[in-house]
């Protein structure tokens, strides 16, 4: 198999935006042609025995539909993988075959917008989403918010997920009781993803791609602002996880005495939609990418929203729920809030900060807490101050 060729299709279907990462960043992460990658389109389920055959072969990218990868092949994939190497699948239809729970929704459960993409050399009509990096993976370092693209499903317009059962990892959410739609686990010394195609220039999908590959294929995901490296990574030397799987991998999947819903899809391979409480918005016709898709009705105005730019990770919108900031101006020590100021710029170089206050005045100084905590859709997390850029606090109430 051509690795360069398989690597320059990769880096067009997801990594466009491998540039956009500062100098000092990008160069933590190996370059693609180094890692071991194998791409596998829709037409070439015949090339899959060649790249487990392959001592090249770190990760194998799986990017077919479920009726094109018979129960056999899959089980091959999992006894791979358990050998210490990596599996990518894009189709959630999949997930029982490799110890997932796959669940599909309906385009009224998530803020979305129409959107087209290609899976595997095949055009396919989707949705643009937003996915929030939640969970304690290290996957996730340095990641806020990632934009997706979800292929439609069969023609009653499903999407696919995976539930957070079983051992499974969540990597991306709309909540924290959503279903995720980026997720792994590992197994036996390897480890398998669920994921979706993504946008790397908006958000932080180039980080998150990048974390990924890098992990992947045996190396450490380099830290926060890019010192050191985290986590064990699969491989041949890596310790053996037996794990707790959501669907047993070695088990038959029963034939359905009725078609299945999904064309292509495993007979019992998703539970059946419902309406779940995480559900807080409906599509937009608009069909402008992503970030900006229309909030449903009782959604918290934008507006009204925190904002805060993280390096490393972008602009995330959530609330900010620090009662209050000290500030010191080396004249008087102030305590900043929503009512009184509208945002705060960093200098983090050993220049002083700016709080730019709503009455149009504005004082500099030194930030003093070294922590900040934001909310994003109910999850709440840590960002330290010297990762901070900026803060913008919404409109007061």
């Amino acid at each position: 198999m051509n690795i360069s060729k398989v690597c320059a299709a990769l880096l067009l279907c997801t990594l466009p935006g491998w540039s956009q990462m500062a100098d000092s960043l990008k160069s933590e992460y190996h370059k693609p042609e180094e890692l071991g990658l194998a791409l596998i389109n829709q037409e070439d389920s015949g090339k899959i025995p060649g790249a487990l055959a392959d001592p090249k072969t770190r990760l194998l990218v799986l990017q077919q539909v479920a009726g094109q990868v018979p129960p056999e092949t899959c089980g091959k994939l999992v006894e791979w993988v358990r050998a210490g190497h990596t599996l990518w699948f894009y189709d959630a239809q999949l997930g029982p075959r490799f110890g997932f729970e796959s669940y599909l929704m309906k385009p009224d459960q998530f803020t979305n917008k129409p959107e087209k993409g290609d899976l595997g050399g095949k055009h396919y009509e989707g949705l643009a989403t937003t996915g929030i990096a939640m969970g304690n993976s290290l996957l996730n370092t340095g990641v806020g918010q990632v934009t997706c693209f979800l292929p439609r499903l069969g023609p009653d317009q499903l999407y696919g997920s995976v539930l957070v059962t079983g051992d499974t990892q969540p990597l991306l959410r709309f909540t924290n009781k959503s279903p995720a739609i980026a997720a792994c686990r590992r197994e036996g010394r390897g480890l398998i993803v669920f994921k979706p195609l993504l946008w790397p220039l908006p958000l932080s999908g180039d980080r998150f791609q990048s974390n990924l590959m890098e992990f992947s294929c045996g190396f450490g995901v380099p830290g926060p602002a890019g010192e050191g490296k985290l986590g064990t990574p699969p491989g041949p030397t890596a310790p053996y996880v037996e794990g707790h799987p959501a669907v047993p991998v070695d088990a038959p999947v029963a034939v359905a005495s009725a078609a299945p819903e999904v064309p292509g899809a495993y007979p019992g391979a998703s539970r059946p939609v419902e309406d779940p409480k995480w559900a807080s918005a409906t599509p937009s016709p608009n069909a402008t990418p992503v970030a900006s898709a229309t909030p449903a009705a009782g959604a918290t105005p934008a507006a009204a929203l925190d904002t805060i730019d993280v390096a490393g990770e972008g602009t995330l919108s959530g609330k900010l729920t620090n009662e209050h900031l000290d500030f010191e101006t080396g004249t008087s020590s102030l305590k900043l809030n929503r009512n009184e100021v509208e945002r705060v710029e960093l200098s983090n170089g050993g220049q002083l900060d700016t709080a730019y206050f709503r009455d149009g005045h504005k004082a500099k100084g030194l930030l003093l807490d070294k922590k900040l905590q934001f909310e994003v859709n109910g999850e709440s997390r840590t960002v330290e101050k010297r990762l901070l850029r900026s803060l913008t606090w919404g409109k007061a109430g």
